[in-house]
């Protein structure tokens, strides 16, 4: 019993933090041992981000946030033009990225000193 009881208090504690930071970007980080201990707070915890996060829901701004923040909304066409939004601009970056380094590949390789076969070839022209 009191292994199962702490089993859950470890799970929650777990889905909290995570959850937190999936919502905020941080772990939370401002209970105290007894509230992070509680089944009961954390539980109203989890459920006040649950509600956080329904309350965006509600207006447009707050679903653009909720993607901006990775979650799905009710607004299922919003959702899949952002995520082909995100997907092109990761497209174009790491296209420019790969231009990046071709160009550094090349100036590389003209600035690098001639190679001695190199040097010999150009000593008998």
């Amino acid at each position: 019993m009191l292994n199962e009881m702490i089993l859950e208090v470890e799970e929650l504690q777990s889905f909290y933090s995570d959850f937190h930071k999936d919502v905020h970007g941080f772990r939370p980080r401002s209970s105290t041992d007894e509230q992070w201990n509680s089944t009961e707070w954390l539980q109203g915890e989890i459920d006040d981000l649950h509600r956080y996060l329904e309350d965006l829901g509600r207006t447009e701004g707050g679903r653009v946030t909720l993607r901006e923040m990775g979650f799905s909304t009710s607004d299922k066409e919003a959702d899949k033009a952002h995520s082909a939004e995100e997907a092109r601009e990761r497209a174009e970056e790491d296209a420019r990225y790969a231009e990046a380094d071709r160009m550094d590949a090349v100036m590389s390789e003209l600035s690098a000193p001639a190679t001695e076969a190199e040097q010999i070839e150009l000593e008998m022209k």
